[in-house]
């Protein structure tokens, strides 16, 4: 039998922080969703008044 102890595996390293990738995920979802929802205010309340045809004003 040959047994070659230089064919010994080493354990790979883990990443220093593994949860980083999932932070900025998260971080970046949030400020997308943020951003939206300020612009969907800004669009529905700070339009001005709209008058239609029918003479109702608003939406």
């Amino acid at each position: 039998m040959d047994t070659n102890t230089n064919l010994q595996r080493h354990p790979e390293p883990k990443p220093s922080l593994p949860g980083i990738g999932k932070a900025i995920f998260v971080l970046v979802f949030f400020v997308l969703v943020l951003l939206l929802g300020l612009s969907m205010v800004h669009h529905r309340f700070f339009q001005g008044e709209r008058i239609h045809h029918n003479g109702s004003v608003g939406q």
